[in-house]
């Protein structure tokens, strides 16, 4: 290779690792997955094991993010850092084996896309499995590429090591090397190579990951009467079409436009890929280019898992949410790496293939910058919050909160921690809060002569939070009050100390 184009990667990777540390040192957002995954951490690996068990997500992610952080730090900004870790993986998978089979411009392209797209700066800064397990699908299809062309011991080891990792980190990392199983097999029974091999692989594969197999039987029976995941409607699938284009997200409430705004944007940008997708592959198909059809199995690829999760989404239980179509979103970026690369070599879509880098960079900026401005109002939310529970003089607090707002009290554990975090259960309801560190208190119990009560501003849970409050007015009175973004905060006394004072 070229010194200046070494020199062109590692500027590349050198802006993707700076533009990904400053986005997650400016993300102060605790979304309800990034604190499970903080307490997570802070379990024994046999806990994770256990508690992942009975919850949707396999242990590997939470393993090596604890591993991660007895290395370096557990606070949230280091958490962040091992997604955008992930992410570099990524953009090493294009300086290497995506150079090496596409070329130079296609890998330069491939890192380019992965900076600029909106949905990059979700798998930098969540502290979610979903960046490594986009590495692991990604690095499975690439080596089973060498696995077809070369079909060395050392290109089945790494194929199948990478299969495994991403079965045992997210369930769509399973459907997704499910299906390049499935596509690998047909391309080598075709080419009359090594296919029984595979069929071995596979038997090999389902030893491996039978023990979590085992346990994803019981997790379907217990989602099919209580997962979260609600229908499909016709807005959702649109939502699940312009996902990684879009700069908007439900925590963060941007007001640079509006939704009609941005749902224009959005059209009028993957109106100019499906341009170019459109030319590059009659041209490409025309021509027999074998790179046209790559671009063209590697979307295949992305997509299988997503329609399949779709199918059963309609037929049989909700599974599908925008997030989880990342752990193949690596496919999707090769194929448009490969289309733009091609679009280059032709006359007047050269600048629309430009044009299209433009509007997507600017997409990402928007949201970048959006950010940033929303961020700021969250953590002076933060400082408010830390200050009203301060405001008495006293440690050890209260808080209480209903079971249907559970979820807002992870967040107020990583603000304020060390205090009792109590949920309000109604009866015959059994929950499991691992791995937070909640207590479990009846709605005839008295928290204490004194605690926090909170409440989240959501419609859906107004009628149950006041029927609580008003009931409680009998023998408490709220002494102090707070409103910091979706978060309200009630100082409640008991109207006997109040009284005693008097």
């Amino acid at each position: 290779m070229k010194f200046t184009k070494i020199i062109t990667y590692i500027l590349l990777l050198c802006l993707a690792f700076g533009t990904f540390l400053y986005q997650d040192s400016i993300n102060v957002l605790i979304p309800y997955d990034d604190a499970y995954s903080t307490f997570m951490i802070r379990r024994s690996y046999l806990d994770i094991l256990r508690i992942t068990a009975s919850d949707v997500h396999p242990p590997l992610y939470y393993w090596l993010l604890k591993t991660y952080s007895l290395i370096f730090d557990n606070s949230m900004f280091a958490l962040r850092v091992f997604s955008a870790l992930g992410m570099m993986a990524i953009l090493l998978l294009g300086c290497f084996p995506v150079r090496r089979h596409f070329g130079d411009r296609v890998a330069i392209i491939f890192i380019i896309l992965l900076i600029v797209f909106p949905a990059t700066q979700y798998l930098v800064t969540d502290i979610r499995m979903y960046s490594w397990c986009m590495f692991f699908v990604l690095a499975c299809a690439l080596f089973a590429y060498d696995v077809y062309l070369k079909g060395r011991f050392i290109d089945w080891l790494k194929f199948f090591a990478m299969s495994i990792c991403a079965a045992y980190t997210h369930n769509y990392g399973l459907l997704g090397v499910f299906w390049i199983y499935i596509l690998l097999l047909i391309f080598l029974f075709r080419a009359k190579k090594k296919w029984l091999h595979l069929i071995i692989l596979g038997v090999v594969f389902s030893v491996i990951y039978s023990p979590w197999l085992y346990q994803l039987t019981f997790q379907i029976e217990d989602v099919v009467c209580h997962y979260w995941i609600v229908p499909l409607t016709l807005n959702d699938i649109f939502v699940h079409i312009y996902y990684f284009y879009s700069p908007k997200i439900v925590e963060a409430p941007f007001l640079y436009f509006t939704k009609i705004q941005m749902m224009v944007g959005l059209i009028f940008l993957m109106l100019v890929q499906c341009i170019l997708t459109a030319k590059v592959f009659i041209n490409g198909f025309k021509q027999k280019n074998k790179q046209v059809y790559l671009s063209l199995i590697a979307f295949v690829a992305f997509l299988l898992p997503i329609a399949t999760a779709f199918i059963i989404s309609i037929i049989y239980l909700p599974i599908l949410v925008p997030r989880y179509m990342t752990c193949s979103f690596g496919l999707y970026v090769l194929s448009i790496a490969i289309i733009l690369g091609r679009a280059m070599d032709l006359p007047r879509f050269r600048q629309l293939a430009i044009t299209f880098l433009v509007l997507l960079t600017l997409a990402g900026a928007v949201r970048c910058y959006s950010c940033k401005r929303d961020y700021k109002i969250v953590e002076n939310a933060y400082t408010d919050i830390r200050r009203f529970i301060g405001s008495d003089g006293k440690e050890g607090h209260i808080f209480v909160v209903n079971f249907y707002s559970h979820f807002m009290l992870s967040r107020v554990e990583l603000i304020a921690p060390g205090n009792r975090y109590c949920v309000l259960v109604p009866e015959g309801i059994n929950p499991r809060f691992e791995p937070f560190n909640f207590e479990k208190m009846g709605y005839g119990d008295p928290a204490a002569p004194e605690f926090i009560l909170l409440n989240q501003d959501r419609p859906e849970v107004q009628e149950v939070f006041y029927n609580f409050y008003d009931a409680l007015q009998k023998d408490f009175m709220t002494v102090d009050s707070l409103r910091a973004t979706d978060v309200f905060l009630y100082r409640m006394k008991a109207r006997k100390l109040i009284e005693q004072k008097q």
